[in-house]
């Protein structure tokens, strides 16, 4: 499978309530992201683990994803809207806004 297809697995695994294998395609979607060597596909795999992790309010194992997120910069703003909500979602794990 290829990242995009890892993505549309996990979501429809979250639609069905199976948030444990949710994970694990998402984790599969990262692994496929590195090896196809696209940093948005990354960037979105990314993103969604930790929001998953996140809403689960599994913090501490959000936070790696979240940051690599936010450090990520494309200049044709590609991967802007995951970075600006990661960047919330890390400020709201440190108490900087509401959740």
């Amino acid at each position: 499978m290829n990242t995009l297809e890892h993505l549309r697995r996990a979501r429809e695994l979250l639609g069905r309530g199976q948030p444990e294998l949710a994970e694990s395609a998402l984790s599969d979607a990262i692994d496929a992201a590195v090896a196809a060597e696209d940093l948005v596909l990354l960037t979105q795999a990314r993103f969604a683990l930790g929001e998953l992790l996140f809403q689960q309010g599994r913090d501490e194992e959000a936070i790696p994803f979240l940051q690599a997120v936010v450090r990520t910069e494309r200049a044709d703003g590609s991967v802007d809207a995951p970075v600006v909500a990661s960047a919330r979602m890390l400020r709201q794990i440190r108490g900087q806004e509401p959740r």
